[in-house]
């Protein structure tokens, strides 16, 4: 008897068939679960993909409008009349655009004037001289610096004291 004939007799008998049926049932429900896994992963994959994107946009717009912010500061620091109706608002105009930038999750890092020097948050343009701030203390803050979700964006730019 050769193979073929073989395998014919094994199948022919039904307890052999129930077996063999089993085994492509088998084969064909593991490859089903693959499938299956494959697909919810790359839903996974693509759903994160989406956020990063999402992320990397409103990054890049943060990132473009906080010069706009800092302008008005720059702004209101040269007026004369703080007490002026244009004046007034304005400033609310900006207060406005920060309200709605901060609730999206910028937010301003402060740099007030004795605050210790941090090269993660500050960018140091001058190490001077000062006998009022202690070394390695913000003199003062030359221009603002802003973090979105916990990454910063653009440091402070300040002035630190080295000390007497």
């Amino acid at each position: 008897m050769n193979k073929k004939n073989k395998k014919r007799d094994n199948l022919d008998n039904p307890d052999n068939q129930l077996i063999e049926l089993k085994k492509k049932i088998d084969e064909l429900e593991t490859g089903w679960q693959r499938t299956q896994a494959d697909f919810a992963n790359y839903q996974k994959r693509s759903e994160e993909q989406k956020l990063n994107i999402i992320a990397a946009a409103n990054t890049d717009l943060m990132l473009r409008l906080t010069p706009v912010l800092d302008n008005f500061r720059r702004a209101f620091t040269h007026a004369s009349d703080d007490k002026d109706p244009i004046f007034l608002g304005v400033k609310q105009i900006e207060k406005q655009l920060e309200d709605i930038l901060t609730g999206e999750g910028l937010k301003k890092i402060e740099a007030a004037s004795g605050t210790k020097f941090d090269p993660n948050l500050h960018e140091a343009i001058s190490f001077e001289p000062n006998e009022k701030v202690k070394a390695d203390h913000i003199i003062a803050e030359l221009e603002s610096g802003w973090m979105f979700r916990d990454k910063v964006l653009k440091p402070t730019k300040v002035r630190v004291s080295k000390g007497k």
